[in-house]
């Protein structure tokens, strides 16, 4: 990160690994030595390793392929890299995924998992010895970890479902490493748990006005973390309590960026409570970061944090001279169109989404999102993108966003229509409006990305036209893709979907049967895999027959992992294939 390096020198030389339960990334000699856990800057040091640990390749490109790639938002690029990961990518896509794939390796993740149970561990001893680390700073390095770890635990179980939790920190080789898998409630139970006690002592987001702002997770991404679990809970157990929770979790951060930043939510239009017009959005977000809408993001300064796992992705990967990272975009980004994802060529992020949109001979499209340093000008009327101007091999200073302003009102909105009473007795009124207000969320998204000066009423969305509840959970769903494309959100938000849509299944027995039984296969939503398996540029229709039960929509535990530790259990959709022998 941008001013921590002098505290990561000392912390991340020699690191030992281990092949056994998780792979677990062992501390090297100096974090358990002697003269380590005695002084505030050691603690700082600690910490500040662990937002150091999330920028690392490993870690961003797997925030990509299992939040953006594994839904309709890309395909692989029809290129040869002479290495496993293309292969990998074509597996993931066509469903005949392996136990060997290398996106299943979930092993970056505990390694920041138990950098974040060490701190946890030693941080109250220094508390002791060193009378400058007090209390007040205990509790908000306790609370970043926390939120740290239960964001680590939050991608894994989304990705895996059934994981294992590690009981504490783990130093040694000699230690215990075989512990078996938990069910998804409990994961996220346990997350919920660990946010709830965060949040009582957060960093605050206004007592820094540098990147430390949104480069430190402190109360609103907490609160942010904390929407997004319960809303991936509310959609697996059906239950309006957990929807409760999400929206007065997104009101956390909302009134707080209002109370922050009222000199800003007010561009000259009544209908907004975001800060940006959508003609320098872009600019703010993804070129200039850490925006007045940011919530939590990682940094990047190109120098001492570069993101090679986002430039391998999406723009350039393995070598200088290589145009085109390991995937681009689906043709559904196209064109503009209702049945695709754009809706008016007024669109900002149309133009700003992905190169050379529009075009009726193009058969693959590059990602501009985050690569391109050039936002979509507006001259003279003229939408398209100026000069685009791409990032370069060496220096990749994009940071990473986890959460920002519009990602909470869109699961604000979600949440809405989830809330919305469906029963026959309910009143039209009360039906009206809270679809209204997850309408109104919706709107001000929408709205702000299009360009003022020409817009037409057939570039408008319209209540009536979304004033049903299955409707409205639509438009939700796609003003996200819209909105956060290659951001890692999509294929989760489809997960969701499903969750809430499974076939021939009562939908408030789907948690209860998986936890009890792993090896249950509920029928996935078709409606859902039509959207997911589409744009596709092969195997799209084996892919919507093989992925037909809610399993196969999760990764499979490696075989390295079977093997090493004897309690971990294989995804019951991968358990015939001929590469699982524990043996």
């Amino acid at each position: 990160m941008k001013t921590m390096k002098k505290y990561m020198l000392f912390i991340l030389s020699g690191l030992l690994t281990t092949s056994c339960i998780d792979t677990v990334v062992l501390p090297d000699d100096i974090t358990i030595g002697e003269d380590m856990w005695k002084s505030k800057s050691d603690v700082e040091g600690m910490v500040n390793g662990v937002y150091k640990a999330m920028t690392s390749e490993a870690i961003i490109e797997r925030c990509i392929v299992w939040g953006s790639y594994r839904s309709d938002e890309m395909n692989p690029i029809v290129q040869t890299f002479n290495n496993g990961k293309e292969n990998a990518l074509k597996d993931i896509k066509s469903g005949y995924m392996t136990q060997t794939n290398t996106y299943a390796d979930w092993s970056a993740f505990y390694g920041v998992i138990n950098r974040c149970n060490l701190v946890l561990q030693h941080a109250p001893e220094v508390v002791e010895s060193d009378p400058a680390y007090t209390e007040a700073t205990l509790n908000t390095d306790i609370s970043q970890m926390l939120a740290m770890r239960s964001l680590c635990y939050f991608y894994l179980v989304r990705a895996f479902r059934d994981i294992p939790v590690t009981p504490g920190a783990y130093k040694f080789s000699s230690q215990e490493f075989e512990i078996p898998q938990e069910a998804p409630l409990t994961v996220l139970n346990k997350c919920i748990e660990d946010l709830e006690t965060a949040i009582k002592t957060p960093l605050s987001p206004n007592g820094f006005t540098d990147w430390r702002r949104v480069g430190y997770m402190n109360k609103e991404g907490i609160a942010a973390l904390l929407a997004d679990v319960y809303l991936w809970r509310g959609s697996m157990t059906h239950n309006s309590a957990d929807y409760q929770k999400c929206v007065e979790y997104c009101d956390i951060v909302l009134d707080s960026k209002r109370a922050a930043t009222a000199d800003y939510f007010d561009f000259g239009r009544p209908w907004s409570n975001l800060v940006y017009d959508g003609s320098v959005n872009y600019r703010a977000q993804f070129i200039s970061g850490n925006s007045l809408e940011s919530i939590f993001e990682l940094q990047m300064d190109g120098k001492n944090d570069d993101n090679f796992g986002l430039r391998n992705c999406y723009w350039n990967y393995d070598e200088k001279s290589r145009g085109n990272g390991l995937m681009n975009a689906s043709l559904i980004f196209n064109e503009v169109n209702a049945d695709k994802v754009y809706i008016s060529d007024k669109d900002y992020r149309w133009y700003e989404s992905c190169y050379s949109v529009n075009s009726s001979d193009k058969e693959e499209l590059d990602i501009f999102k985050m690569v391109s340093l050039m936002e979509t000008g507006n001259v003279e009327g003229n939408l398209k993108p100026q000069t685009p101007l791409s990032r370069g091999y060496e220096e990749v200073a994009q940071n990473w966003i986890f959460y920002r302003l519009s990602d909470v009102m869109l699961m604000k909105a979600e949440a809405l229509v989830q809330l919305t009473p469906d029963s026959e007795d309910a009143a039209d009124k009360d039906v009206e409006n809270v679809l209204r207000s997850a309408f109104s969320l919706v709107n001000e998204v929408n709205k702000r990305s299009i360009a003022l000066a020409t817009l037409t009423d057939a570039d408008t969305l319209k209540f009536s036209t979304y004033s049903n509840k299955a409707a409205m959970e639509e438009l939700v769903l796609a003003e996200r893709l819209r909105e956060l494309c290659f951001e890692g959100k999509r294929y989760f938000d489809l997960l969701r979907y499903n969750y809430r849509h499974v076939d021939g299944v009562q939908p408030d027995k789907i948690l209860a049967d998986i936890n009890e039984d792993p090896d249950v296969m509920v029928e996935n939503n078709g409606s859902m895999m039509n959207l997911m398996t589409r744009g596709m540029s092969v195997g799209g229709g084996a892919a919507r027959l093989l992925m037909h039960t809610e399993p196969y929509l999760y990764f499979p535990v490696l075989e390295s992992e079977l093997k090493a530790n004897l309690l971990l259990k294989q995804n019951p959709a991968y358990k015939k294939s001929n590469l699982y022998d524990k043996n």
